[in-house]
């Protein structure tokens, strides 16, 4: 049993007892805004969220912004909670993968099958992103981008200084590390924070087991597949990466983009908003930054989608909550919010002048998406193939690793595989 499916009763028990949630929707069903908690705090995701913001306002929708600062959006999820608890849910969440079904499970979530209709989302969206958004028969968010996982930016200026080609194997990677660390430049930008080191991690683990066996252990949660040796080969990659950085430091992951923008690091290993970040910067994929994918994932896409859930409440903006839905999901929003933010319209009715108006990385993105051939997987790190509790419980056996140098990759694998278990 998830460990959410017992709480969440729990709460929605208290909630519908409270008096906030008692029949009181009449006095706000008049209201054009929509109250919006999400975490997207940094630049490039603040712009994005303002460029929803300013679409919407012309269909008669107001965003009354809740961001909640945090990485990984843990604190956002924390207040989400308390404020369900305190029977005040927002009208809008950000909510994505597998923690979508446990709140539709216990009624939180309003269908969107109307809106999923009228819009053509069967017939127009990619297969996998509608299934992301559908549960037992119904579609319970509005999708708004794709993202990478299996992401490496690197800096153009330091890499053309050195005369080296941005690296497509490990051993490309081995090589250019070793010639930036020679010449007094750090290779990787890196934290220790557990969800970044998780977000490292699943690359990893995708480019040593390949997509079968990362389904195994990540989506069907295989303990024994945790034991495989390709496991053991990514966890001691993993450890030699972080070997390239200085003394072990827990930062935000901007700070570590911050440090590719500055000509102060190489590489990174991030999801691709960390492009969206650069360009809100000023940063220039043409002449400052580019991506390719990380070594040994070459036609495979580990992917993570940005959702919104419409939330039951006791405001009643269900006809302006359908009006969000519908607006954000088109082709003109799809565009612009995706653009800014670094990922790819999760739409595959894209034109040829829409796909070239997206960078170079967007468009291997989607492409690679697109295509018939390559392997789809969803993220573990990012809450596309598990539940928040073993998704936070692997994180953290990933931090311990990486924080006791005497632990041998063997050990960590059964921690990883005592932290696995069937859905």
């Amino acid at each position: 049993m998830k460990a959410w499916h017992w709480v969440l009763p729990a709460w929605l028990a208290c909630v519908w007892f409270l008096p906030g949630l008692q029949g009181q929707g009449g006095a706000h069903a008049q209201g054009t805004s929509l109250d919006v908690l999400h975490w997207w705090t940094s630049s490039g995701e603040r712009r994005a969220a303002d460029q929803l913001s300013a679409l919407l306002a012309p269909a008669g929708v107001q965003w009354n912004d809740a961001a909640i600062p945090g990485g990984g959006g843990m604190a956002a999820v924390k207040v989400l909670k308390s404020r369900v608890l305190m029977g005040d849910p927002p009208d809008v969440a950000q909510l994505i993968g597998s923690t979508l079904s446990e709140w539709a499970d216990v009624g939180l979530v309003l269908p969107l099958n109307a809106v999923a209709t009228r819009q053509k989302w069967p017939q127009v969206l990619f297969p996998t992103v509608l299934g992301v958004v559908s549960y037992q028969g119904e579609v319970i968010a509005a999708p708004l981008g794709i993202h990478r996982i299996n992401t490496l930016l690197y800096n153009r200026r330091l890499f053309a200084r050195l005369k080296l080609n941005p690296p497509h194997t490990w051993a490309d990677f081995e090589n250019v590390a070793l010639k930036f660390s020679a010449s007094g430049i750090k290779p990787l930008a890196w934290s220790d924070e557990a969800w970044q080191v998780a977000t490292v991690f699943e690359s990893l683990l995708l480019a040593e087991a390949g997509p079968v066996l990362y389904r195994q252990m990540i989506v069907q949660r295989h303990s024994a597949a945790w034991m495989d040796p390709r496991v053991e080969k990514a966890l001691l990659r993993l450890r030699w990466l972080r070997s390239l950085s200085e003394a072990p430091v827990e930062r935000v992951w901007t700070d570590s983009a911050r440090e590719l923008m500055n000509d102060s690091a190489a590489m990174m290993l991030m999801g691709d908003w960390a492009s969206g970040e650069l360009m809100a910067w000023g940063a220039s994929p043409a002449t400052d930054f580019a991506c390719v994918v990380v070594p040994g994932t070459a036609h495979m896409h580990l992917y993570s989608v940005d959702t919104l859930a419409m939330l039951v409440n006791a405001r009643h903006h269900e006809a302006l909550q359908k009006k969000m839905a519908e607006t954000i999901s088109a082709m003109p929003a799809q565009l612009a919010y995706n653009r800014i933010k670094g990922s790819v319209p999760v739409r595959r009715d894209l034109s040829a002048s829409a796909l070239a108006s997206l960078g170079s990385c967007a468009r291997d993105s989607w492409e690679t998406f697109a295509s018939p051939t390559a392997a789809r997987v969803p993220s573990l790190a990012h809450r596309m193939a598990s539940d928040e509790a073993t998704k936070d419980a692997v994180a953290q056996a990933l931090w311990r690793y990486l924080s006791d140098p005497h632990m041998e990759a063997q050990e960590a694998q059964k921690r990883l595989a005592s932290v696995i278990r069937s859905p």
